[in-house]
Order: structure tokens, then C-alpha cells, then sequence
């Protein structure tokens, strides 16, 4: 039975004791309600009801979206040592965090779960001889922006940048070393992502 319904039966109760010959002192309450009362608390009851349903749909909303949109967030690095150089994909081998599972330290490649707006950084650091040093973030084969050092012998200079980008489900982030010599010591060479908004 509906909270509406429990009140008019309650009503319903009231009136039929009141044209009784009860002479309890303690039911005289029930008899002193009126009509009005009556509406005012069924009114209160269809808003509660209202209400009810309104977070219910809430709360199954929030439900939904919990299970849909995963969390991706990754930070990779490539290893002490390693300074790769010359031109091709640099692999970011030490996964620092790779929540979803979305990069792979094998190939050095992000590859978007789902479709959303997704926040990436990359960073170079450049060998103190190597001169002219530049790296370019790759999405599909296509150049979205890069990173270019020019150094005279015993300079060092570190650079990062960052991209916010609106990806297909599938899509494919990384970064390609297109000149010059780089070097990883001390986390100097980082590839970062995150989902900021899933589509």
C-alpha cells in the first residue's frame, strides 16, 4: 500500500470511529481531524513520494556512469641508460602508473579505450653534443606538436609540453624522436596521459 493509501485509510478509520458510540477520551484526536488536514498530509506524502523517486533515478544515474567510465591515467618513463636516439618511436619502459591499462611499455604506444578529452605530456632532454634534438607527439601517424633543442656543445636544456586532445575510441598517442641524441638519466624523458572526460 502507497503512503497516500495508508492515509486515506487511516481517514477512512477515523470517520468510521467517530460515528461510533466510543467513549474513550483517547480516540477524540481521530474525530477532531478535519478534511483539510487530512489533504494538507496527503499532499506532503506525494511530494515525499516525489522526492523519493528523484533520488532514486540519481542514484541509479551515478550507478551507470560508475561502471561506464573507467579511470585511465598513466606515467611512463624511459630507463636510466637507455638515451635513445636517431629517429623512431621512443619506448617509455618503466610504467610508473598505468591505471586501465591503456599504454604499453612494449611499443610505446597509448591506445584510447574509449572516446573522451584526454590531457598527455611529454618531455626531452637532449645529450650535452647532441646539437639539434626534437621530438613530436604522434596521434594516428598524424604531428601534433613537438619539442625542438638546439644546444652548442656542453649545454643542457630540458623541455616539456603539454596536449589536451579529443580522441576516438582506438585512437593511437606517442612520441617519435625525429633528430638527435636524448638522455634518460634521472627520469629526464616522461610520457604522462590522463582521461579527462569520457564522450
Amino acid at each position: 500500500m502507497t503512503n497516500i493509501g495508508k492515509v486515506i485509510w487511516l481517514f477512512s478509520a477515523f470517520c468510521h470511529f467517530s460515528r461510533c458510540s466510543i467513549t474513550s477520551q483517547d480516540c477524540t484526536w481521530a474525530s477532531e481531524l478535519t478534511f483539510q488536514d487530512v489533504k494538507d498530509a496527503i499532499d506532503k506524502l506525494k511530494q515525499l513520494d516525489i522526492l523519493n523517486d528523484r533520488i532514486a533515478n540519481l542514484d541509479e544515474q551515478v550507478t551507470t556512469l560508475q561502471k561506464h567510465v573507467p579511470s585511465i591515467i598513466f606515467h611512463a618513463k624511459v630507463s636510466d641508460g637507455l638515451n635513445p636516439a636517431g629517429q623512431g618511436r621512443i619506448v617509455y619502459d618503466t610504467i610508473i602508473v598505468n591505471k586501465g591499462s591503456a599504454y604499453n611499455h612494449l611499443t610505446g604506444i597509448f591506445t584510447a579505450p574509449v572516446a573522451g578529452i584526454y590531457y598527455f605530456t611529454y618531455s626531452l632532454l637532449g645529450m650535452t653534443d647532441s646539437g639539434n634534438t626534437e621530438v613530436r607527439l604522434m596521434k594516428n601517424n598524424d604531428d601534433l606538436s613537438y619539442i625542438h633543442s638546439i644546444l652548442t656543445p656542453n649545454q643542457a636544456q630540458t623541455a616539456s609540453t603539454p596536449a589536451i586532445l579529443t580522441l576516438n575510441r582506438h585512437d593511437q598517442i606517442w612520441v617519435n624522436l625525429i633528430q638527435g641524441r636524448t638522455w634518460s638519466g634521472r627520469g629526464a624523458l616522461n610520457f604522462q596521459g590522463v582521461l579527462l572526460e569520457a564522450q
